[in-house]
């Protein structure tokens, strides 16, 4: 289901398998369509924008999200909340 989201959205997916089973799996999401109800539950859960805990820390690269994050959405919209606020 979440490759066929992405396909959907216009996106490409690199999928990583050497499992023959799964990637003719992988090749089935185009013999369907999510339905609006999928597209209406796929839009209602939280995002995550990956997890960058890892480079903030007092000894790292960055020592505060600000340093890490510019507020830029590269990937497309989001309606959540910023992580870092410009306050």
């Amino acid at each position: 289901m979440c490759i066929r989201w992405v396909y959907e959205q216009g996106d490409c997916v690199i999928v990583k398998s050497f499992n023959q089973s799964r990637m003719r799996e992988n090749l089935h999401i185009f013999d369907w369509e999510l339905t609006d109800d999928d597209h209406r539950k796929i839009s209602e859960l939280p995002e995550s924008r990956g997890n960058y805990d890892f480079l903030i820390h007092e000894s790292g690269p960055y020592k505060t999200a600000q340093e890490l994050w510019d507020g830029e959405i590269t990937a497309g919209q989001s309606n959540q909340t910023p992580l870092v606020s410009d306050d």
